[in-house]
């Protein structure tokens, strides 16, 4: 969804929302840098026409604070739920690096607006389950 207001008039210029058709996301194996570049087709409910809208994005693993390389923060978490020899287990693991975003979006027929730099954060997430019925 993309929201665009006029700041003089405080009206809406542009409120989009669609489904993407073409996207190539990227992160490399050590979370240092991410990308995407997107396609995506939908309708602006302001003017109730079809609009096309292309994203690209770049995420650098740099701390907004201190413009160093941001180390890994690493979690995990396990749940288990066992009853009447059922058993249900939920593994999950991430990483995540703080990082800055910033990109371009375009309005096919309209407007190109920066996407200056803003904190953000590049991720990896694993989730795994196991379940365990007894047979009868």
């Amino acid at each position: 969804m993309v929201l665009m207001t006029d700041p003089e008039a405080q009206m809406p210029t542009l409120s989009f929302i669609g489904n993407s058709t073409a996207a190539d996301f990227q992160v490399d194996s050590r979370l240092t840098t991410a990308s995407l570049d997107a396609t995506v087709q939908g309708i602006d409910l302001v003017s109730f026409t079809p609009k096309t809208v292309t994203i690209s994005v770049s995420w650098t693993a740099t701390d907004p604070l201190t413009g160093m390389l941001s180390p890994i923060t690493r979690t995990t978490m396990e749940n288990r739920v066992q009853f009447d020899g059922f058993s249900f287990l939920i593994h999950i693991s991430s990483q995540m690096r703080l990082a800055t975003a910033s990109g371009m979006m375009t309005v096919m027929g309209g407007p190109t607006i920066p996407l200056p730099p803003t904190p953000a954060a590049i991720a990896r997430v694993d989730v795994g389950t196991m379940t365990r019925i007894p047979l009868p």
